[in-house]
């Protein structure tokens, strides 16, 4: 192979780990959380949920006792948690356009979101601590229509009576690691509060060749402000009620599953804060590793000349992310990365 045709195919590989990780789906800790003495069990998908039926248990191949099947049983018995009412279909306006590649050096506060909240303090008493107390998540990252292996990814968690702790990290394999190896960490941490998770912090940072980069975001509720971007380089914007860091939009559907409709949520990456305009799907029937699995579809709507993302959230599993897909400025999908392994341990 020729020096040129080399080069062609080092390009290509890296931009598509690049497309995969750009948007902000993983998150780690600079600290990785201690090894929890976690249930290493394989999820099946959990029988047809009914009115009122006796808990589900789901049987792990490697020990004789069962496990605890999913809290979201208990749940579906008095119906579906619901968000706030979905804002009308329409097409976003032009003020709520997310900023450029570059970060606005003053950004506009987001208008008041359609929080993804309880709607009272009564509902939490009814399904408390949805977010198991730890918990890992194993990820395979694709590439293309043809699925093209490009690296992996684990989330991981640790949750108290009233704090959280979301960590991830994504690293590229096969060929791409050979050529152009890339580390990402993301960190959210925060308050478990009765409407749901609050973040405090979150921090993002990537290593490509050696090369390192990062970003962060403080949520002062206090005061009503958002500190964000890069260590040399900090905006500010107005703090409304309900905004999230992009880790802990994801796991905010585990202590509240959202009903279908669309929404507007004020989500910052680290190094840019906008409004995202999502839509809530009816219930449908993916394909993992993991087996046929009953999900939610929450998807970002693509504005003009900007990526998106699509969250599958396994309705079995405590609405657990368990695929991201990823589409690219023409609206097209790009990759995905999937889950391949869930563990939890309520100790």
């Amino acid at each position: 192979m020729t020096i040129r045709g080399r080069l062609a195919i080092s390009t290509l590989l890296s931009i598509a780990f690049h497309v995969l990780v750009v948007s902000g789906n993983w998150l780690p800790l600079p600290q990785e959380p201690a090894e929890p003495r976690l249930l290493q069990a394989r999820f099946a998908p959990l029988p047809e949920l009914k009115p009122a039926p006796p808990r589900p248990q789901v049987r792990t191949p490697r020990r004789a006792a069962p496990v605890p099947a999913p809290e979201a049983a208990a749940a579906a018995t008095a119906g579906p948690l619901v968000l706030p009412e979905p804002v009308p279909d329409a097409a976003p306006a032009e003020d709520d356009a997310a900023p450029a590649e570059e970060v606005a050096d003053e950004p506009a506060a987001p208008e008041p979101p359609q929080q993804l909240a309880l709607a009272a303090e009564t509902s939490v008493a009814a399904a408390p601590h949805n977010l198991p107390r730890r918990g890992r998540i194993s990820f395979t990252l694709l590439y293309g229509e043809d699925r093209t292996y490009v690296g992996t990814a684990v989330q991981s968690w640790e949750a108290g009576t009233d704090n959280y702790l979301l960590a991830s990290e994504a690293e590229t394999g096969g060929l791409v690691e050979l050529i152009s190896p890339q580390r990402l960490r993301y960190v959210s941490q925060g308050k478990i509060t009765p409407q749901g998770l609050r973040p405090e912090s979150f921090l993002a940072s990537r290593t490509r060749r050696g090369r390192s980069e990062s970003a962060q975001a403080h949520f002062d509720w206090s005061e009503g402000n958002l500190i964000y971007g890069s260590t040399n380089e900090s905006k500010s914007a107005a703090l409304p009620a309900g905004a999230q860091d992009f880790v802990s939009f994801i796991f905010q559907f585990v202590l509240v599953p959202p009903a279908p409709g669309n929404y507007r949520v004020p989500i910052t990456t680290g190094s840019r804060f906008e409004m995202y305009d999502i839509v809530v799907s009816g219930e449908e029937l993916i394909e993992t590793p993991l087996g046929n699995l009953r999900t939610l579809s929450v998807k970002q709507i693509p504005r003009a000349g900007e990526e998106s993302i699509e969250i599958s959230l396994a309705a079995d599993y405590r609405y657990l992310p368990v695929r991201i897909r990823h589409y690219n400025r023409e609206g097209n999908y790009s990759g995905e990365q999937v889950a391949s392994e869930i563990r939890i341990s309520e100790e």
